[in-house]
């Protein structure tokens, strides 16, 4: 008790504005809820949108200091002079703005120059955007909003919301909507993809739904690291986190709290702030809101609902392939890893939070945190506000392909890269309406063949009893490598294609580089307490125990083969030895794995792989707790770094990990680096690698119904007739 007492004594001075004497950043490693919830309480300010598991970031004075050691919380101090910190970080943005690099987004800007920009956009193109007023905050200021359609009649369009700064010191969260805001008015003159989408959506753009208390943290006298907005609360501790000010599970409990000195303060009564009032009442008048996301920073995460439980949220698979086709394009963008999953499994819990209430109301609704990831926290550097908006808007424009199609697929176990020769791969597909619209499941079509010109091949697929697919995927008999796609129809006629456009996906036939069944020891390098052997089923403190043999034989690889991993452990690795291959390309490893870890915010498991004395590549790390409770067959591309390379090793990780918690950790068996094979030769029949009279033969030889997968079935359409005969003869 005397810990919360003192810190509430001692930070006072966080309230007065721009005085931080003998204020520290000081990362924290929060190891449980309660540690957090005590220093909250205790009056911590936390510099993270919000607040985590692992380092967390917070203003500490050297009272609240003295008391975290008292209490045995592990802790480092990054920066003892704030104040310098922000010269330092005010210097980086004058530099920008006088070199122009950027233009526009060289800076930051403040709540009246977006107004102009926004204003700017609607003058440029009146036809296509037009600025509005959401509402007035507690000291009547604007909230400036625009939508962007195409002309015409927008009653029946799909509306999708992008809004930023809820929280005041979120810099680059309004930056990154008004980007996107200035590249779709953009895109409507000189990109179809943009046209196509704008003639059936209608976007809805607010870049600050905080203006005052965004000006407080440019202001003389004001606080950089304002979060809430400026609430007079009769007394010295002012304003509101408007992100938990909304009426779903409001003060609940979960990264909330009543202190109007909290920087989580949820206010006096749900929805009690002019600003989001004013939110509300605009997306009330949105009836065909499909989808919404609240940008924030920071951490590069992709938040799902729902942030205030573990429950799923509605259309699970929807949320999360949607999620996914976002977290793919900002990685297509700079290679930036935005990591998606809900707050649970990432963060903690937060209750009353602006996705939580749309996502309530039936939209697909998203918080993303933007850059970085960690160090420097808000103060992301000028030079990064480009590539920060650029990720971020194609994530936008993600959202709104995926929007315009009637329905998703996903594939629980992925699609295969590799297969053997002449095999039927099977793999399980699921369908699923993103509106609601009925598919007719006789129309489900795998369109497959082998090479890359010619016919596709037609198969229907049919629907298992649990509403799911099993495709059944023909490979070449001779080295050849398959391209593949997918149609469907909805019950009013529309066709949709996955991949969209003209994409494939693709299929290699796999030739075995190196394999290692774990019947023998491999003798690699083994630190710390990875060995070889066969596992106890022991652990599982928390997740499940280790297995008690291999996935195949008794042996495997694993760490700890009697029990859990350790607390507060360090990387420790299992090494391969070095393996040659210098004559192979699109090479992949894959290996039958059983691992139990927690999540990464504390504890680590991953997958590494290097060439000749070059720098380890991270090919797989734990994105969130992983609890295997059965074998299960993985596999990673390792081409970009170990095609056509002699001396080629791969590293599994153990570590770090907190002090908390412990699992059952790695264990693995029969790994495999596999390769493509040969070229091959289109309507080679025999594989003999020329096309000559044998083959027509051959295909004459087999005429008529093909049982399941036949070699003369060129085009593999389950039937040898003319068409593969044409096909074999116009490849002679």
């Amino acid at each position: 008790m005397l810990f919360i007492q003192t810190i509430i004594v001692t930070t006072a001075v966080f309230l007065n504005p721009n005085v931080y004497d003998g204020i520290s950043i000081v990362n924290v490693q929060i190891e449980n809820p309660t540690q957090l919830l005590l220093l909250r309480e205790g009056g911590a300010r936390s510099l993270t949108c919000f607040d985590q598991a692992g380092e967390t970031p917070m203003l500490l004075d050297e009272a609240s200091i003295k008391q975290i050691k008292k209490l045995g919380i592990k802790f480092n101090i990054i920066e003892t002079n704030i104040d310098e910190r922000i010269r330092r970080f005010d210097q980086l943005r004058e530099e920008a703005r006088n070199n122009r690099l950027g233009g526009w987004y060289s800076d930051y800007k403040t709540w009246g120059e977006v107004n102009i920009k926004l204003q700017a956009l609607e003058d440029g193109a009146p036809d296509i955007a037009t600025t509005f007023i959401v509402g007035q905050t507690h000291e009547g200021r604007d909230i400036h909003g625009i939508r962007i359609s195409a002309p015409g009649n927008t009653e029946g369009r799909k509306q999708v919301l992008f809004n930023g700064c809820q929280h005041a010191r979120e810099w680059v969260a309004v930056m990154v909507p008004t980007y996107a805001a200035e590249h779709l008015v953009e895109g409507w003159s000189n990109d179809p993809e943009v046209q196509t989408y704008l003639e059936t959506t209608e976007v809805i753009i607010v870049p600050i739904v905080n203006p005052d208390g965004y000006e407080f943290t440019y202001a003389p006298g004001g606080d950089r690291y304002w979060r809430k907005n400026r609430r007079n609360n009769s007394g010295s501790c002012e304003g509101v986190d408007l992100n938990r000010n909304w009426d779903y599970d409001w003060n609940g409990g979960d990264s909330t709290s009543t202190s109007t000195c909290s920087d989580i303060y949820v206010g006096p009564n749900v929805f009690s702030e002019p600003e989001t009032q004013a939110m509300r009442d605009l997306i009330n008048t949105l009836p065909n809101l499909v989808s919404h996301v609240d940008f924030h920073s920071y951490s590069q995460l992709i938040l799902e609902p729902w942030a205030s439980s573990n429950n799923p949220p509605p259309r699970v698979n929807i949320v999360k392939a949607l999620s996914s086709s976002m977290s793919e394009a900002i990685a297509g963008v700079h290679g930036e890893t935005y990591v998606a999953g809900t707050g649970g499994d990432l963060l903690y819990l937060a209750d009353g939070v602006f996705p939580d209430w749309t996502t309530n109301g039936g939209s697909l609704s998203y918080t993303i945190e933007l850059r970085p990831t960690g160090s420097p926290g808000f103060e992301l550097p000028p030079g990064e506000i480009i590539p920060t908006c650029e990720e971020s808007y194609a994530a936008v424009k993600a959202m709104l392909q995926f929007v315009n199609q009637p329905l998703t697929f996903s594939f629980p176990n992925g699609v295969p890269q590799f297969a053997d020769q002449g095999s039927v791969v099977e793999f399980p597909m699921h369908i699923e309406s993103i509106f609601d619209e009925p598919i007719d499941t006789n129309t489900t079509t795998l369109h497959v063949r082998f090479g890359n010109n010619g016919t596709f091949a037609t198969r229907h697929i049919s629907q298992n009893l649990d509403d799911s697919f099993t495709v059944e995927l023909p490979t070449s008999f001779c080295d050849l490598e398959g391209e593949y796609w997918f149609s469907v129809a909805t019950q009013d006629g529309l066709t949709v294609r996955y991949p969209a456009g003209e994409e494939v996906l693709r299929v290699s036939i796999a030739t075995t580089a190196r394999q290692w069944n774990m019947d023998q020891n491999p003798n690699w390098t083994m630190e710390g307490q990875w060995g070889w052997g066969a596992p106890t089923g022991g652990g599982g403190s928390y997740g499940n125990p280790d297995p008690t043999s291999g996935a195949t034989g008794n042996n495997v690889l694993g760490y700890n083969l009697n029990g859990d991993y350790q607390n507060n452990l360090s990387e420790t690795y299992l090494t391969t030895e070095t393996v040659d291959l210098s004559d192979r390309t699109n090479t992949q490893l894959q290996f039958k794995r059983y691992l139990n870890v927690e999540q990464p915010v504390y504890d680590h498991a991953s997958v590494s792989v290097r060439a000749g004395n070059g720098s380890w590549s991270t090919v797989w790390s734990n994105q969130s707790t992983i609890e295997d409770d059965q074998w299960q067959t993985v596999a990673y591309d390792i081409s970009s770094v170990a095609d056509a390379q002699p001396e080629v090793q791969i590293r599994w990780t153990m570590g770090t990990t907190d002090s908390a918690w412990t699992y059952s950790g790695w264990n693995i068996d029969d790994i495999e680096i596999l390769s493509s094979g040969g070229a091959g030769v289109v309507g080679d029949i025999n594989c003999d690698g020329v096309i000559n009279v044998t083959d027509i033969l051959l295909v004459v030889g087999g005429w008529g119904p093909c049982n399941n997968h036949c070699a003369q079935d060129v085009i593999p359409d389950g039937t040898i007739n003319v068409l593969d005969l044409l096909h074999v003869i116009g490849n002679w």
